[in-house]
């Protein structure tokens, strides 16, 4: 996770912006009152916060765990609250990495699943609670080498919410990435899907902000 996370952690709002619909995907529900995009940009922060949170959780295990300079796999499992201003993110998941010192190649999956638990997050105007309708649930997969990496994923799901300004509802996230470094500067090449009912491509400024 050494080289995929240097990109990973500092694309996590642009992350927040992937899912593909398949047959058996998790599926939320937009209902209720809109939020504003600058409102939806903080509860994915949040969210992505949050998974910080347990990326570092998986990446300490694995630096205690993996030998020295040799290939190996990596297999771990999450299963934590990581706080709120008030409340929780209940996260649970698995990280499957493997990873080769000598080359810097890289490869795995990444399952997590966010179930926020009045969760109070803010945006600097308002603050929202947010609890799972139903949850949400993100899997990504990449691969790294000296070339660079690539990175695809799905975030799929949907949350409730009701702030302090009395609005209340639910959304849902349905989008996809894919994104593609050149090892120095990193690049989303596809973002499509919607979050809270609105377009992904909307998001794509805040995702190249933190383009690294």
């Amino acid at each position: 996770m050494r080289r995929i996370f240097s990109s990973f952690v500092g694309l996590t709002t642009a992350l927040a912006l992937t899912v593909t619909a398949c047959g058996d995907s998790l599926t939320g529900v937009d209902s209720g009152e809109q939020l504003t995009n600058v409102e939806v940009a903080a509860v994915v922060d949040a969210f992505f916060s949050a998974f910080d949170a347990a990326e570092a959780d998986a990446d300490a295990s694995q630096a205690a765990t993996a030998p020295a300079q040799a290939p190996h796999s990596f297999d771990f499992t999450i299963d934590l609250s990581v706080p709120c201003e008030s409340g929780t993110f209940d996260m649970s998941g698995s990280f499957a990495i493997n990873f080769d010192d000598e080359t810097e190649e890289e490869d795995g999956r990444i399952d997590v699943t966010w179930q926020p638990m009045d969760c109070v997050v803010g945006d600097g105007t308002n603050t929202f609670t947010l609890n799972g309708d139903p949850r949400v649930e993100m899997v990504v997969e990449f691969a790294a080498n000296a070339e660079g990496e690539t990175i695809d994923g799905t975030l799929n799901g949907g949350f409730s919410f009701e702030s302090d300004d009395m609005r209340s509802g639910s959304c849902a996230m349905d989008v996809t990435f894919h994104i593609e470094t050149d090892g120095s500067v990193s690049s989303i090449s596809s973002v499509s899907g919607t979050v809270c009912g609105l377009d992904a491509d909307t998001f794509e400024a805040i995702g190249n902000e933190n383009q690294i």
